[in-house]
């Protein structure tokens, strides 16, 4: 498994200014070299959220070559991820052009759809293929059936365990939250380590969200039905909740610290050598592996593999997105679309990882992210990696998504205290029976209900 030290740090320094915001080239129809000469000496600007980004910083110095080839110049503009929504909501209000491109947070989609340029003629125009990506990442692009943005950053949830305390207790790699609960208590049993470390923390814009939403999800169960009613208090989210929350509360395989972890207290944790195996977002593989961020014990020893699902139903993992969008009140649409194709040609985007992975291009600009079905499954890649992108194919194939809704902020409020709450020992029914009913009463007073 390469893991080339200078790499991973620099790596987790980039990822880790991405996390404060809460997680290539083409088809046949290749852009550059072959823009319309009336698109020749346009501007573009881009909104980007501050942070020394790697994959920001790699479409900055390969701007340069596309410029060249197509006469089209981008103008990359930073402003704080605190920032972000005002500003483009501000821009959108007053349809002023500020900005051609933009990126956001996938749970902001619902709140600035109604500012952002549907693409779909503009795919269908240039027979871009958006099929091109998971549709569980597509999915967070889309409202009322048009695609508004190109879900050109993502992060699937994988699992990652010590493979040294595997290989030592003789365990193999759970499949199932069953074998998942066995293998926790051997851990927990015959170590000194706690077998998982969650984090049950109330806030952190729902941090406890995801690793619930996997115990649910492949339970067969869901948060709302088709009309927008809360059904995660039925007998399968009442099921999977309880199983959740044993982690701590029953099974006491989880550090009693847990129950007001954040996912930075978890990580650190685990980070720590005090806990065996960790549920999130992929980008954490590089920092566990990193010697200078991770304790030497662990270190060189974290492997990983899908998350577990529910015997005899399902695996589903959760998603998240950081798309780029087009502006509604952009007066260089034409030029912003070359942009974005641009941006997303498959091609581009496997070539900044690959070189990422073999130290080929100045670590300021390293970026893991793939998005592209096609990139994912990549035979060179995944030689490099141990087939780390072919496992994160399968997770955004089998990912699920958070509800796209603008009332999806104060809803995951509401679920996120009560999932803190049954960590502190309340009781699981009554408490999901209770953050239903104001989930409802929010979504009815906003009007989801009246027919």
């Amino acid at each position: 498994m390469k893991k080339p030290v200078k790499f991973l740090k620099v790596l987790l320094i980039s990822t880790l200014a991405l996390l404060l915001m809460v997680a290539g080239c083409s088809d046949s129809n290749s852009t550059q070299g072959s823009t319309d000469d009336d698109l020749e000496g346009k501007t573009v600007k881009v909104l980007l959220s501050a942070g020394d980004i790697g994959q920001f910083n790699s479409w900055k110095e390969r701007s340069k070559k596309f410029t060249e080839d197509t006469g089209i110049k981008i103008e990359f503009i930073e402003t704080p991820y605190e920032n972000l929504l005002e500003n483009i909501t501000s821009d959108g209000i007053a349809n002023s052009g500020a900005y051609d491109l933009v990126v956001f947070l996938d749970s902001m989609g619902s709140s600035i759809s109604q500012f952002l340029e549907p693409l779909d003629e503009y795919a269908a125009k240039d027979d871009y293929n958006l099929d091109r990506f998971p549709s569980s990442i597509l999915d967070l692009s889309t409202f009322d059936d048009k695609v508004y943005s190109l879900p050109v950053r993502a992060h699937v949830q994988m699992m990652f365990y010590r493979q040294d305390i595997f290989d030592q207790l003789n365990l193999e790699v759970p499949t199932t939250w069953e074998e998942f609960e066995s293998t926790t208590k051997k851990i927990s049993d015959e170590t000194n380590l706690d077998g998982v470390v969650p984090y049950y923390g109330a806030g952190n814009n729902g941090q406890n969200i995801p690793m619930w939403t996997s115990y649910l999800w492949s339970n067969n169960g869901d948060i709302f039905d088709e009309d927008y009613k809360p059904i995660f208090n039925n007998a399968e989210g009442i099921e999977a909740t309880q199983r959740y929350i044993d982690l701590l509360v029953k099974d006491k395989v989880a550090p009693k610290g847990s129950v007001t972890f954040g996912e930075q207290d978890s990580r650190t944790y685990f980070k720590q050598g005090k806990a065996a195996i960790w549920l999130g977002w992929w980008w954490v593989y590089s920092e566990f592996n990193d010697e200078e961020a991770s304790n030497p014990e662990v270190a060189g020893n974290v492997n990983f593999a899908p998350v577990p699902g529910w015997e005899d139903k399902s695996i589903s993992s959760n998603v998240s997105t950081f798309p780029l969008a087009m502006m509604k009140g952009s007066k260089n649409k034409e030029a912003a679309w070359e942009v974005l194709k641009w941006i997303s040609e498959p091609e581009e985007e496997l070539d900044i990882v690959l070189k990422t992975w073999k130290e080929e291009i100045p670590s300021k600009e390293f970026s893991t992210v793939i998005t592209q079905t096609e990139n994912l499954k990549n035979e060179e890649l995944n030689g490099l990696t141990n087939d780390f992108y072919s496992v994160a194919a399968d997770g955004f194939e089998n990912a699920k998504t958070l509800p796209h809704i603008q009332e999806w902020p104060q809803v995951a409020d509401i679920i996120s205290s009560a999932i803190s709450k049954m960590a502190t020992g309340k009781p699981v029914e009554s408490t999901l029976n209770d953050a239903a009913e104001q989930v409802e009463k929010l979504l009815d007073n906003a009007g989801y209900y009246n027919k």
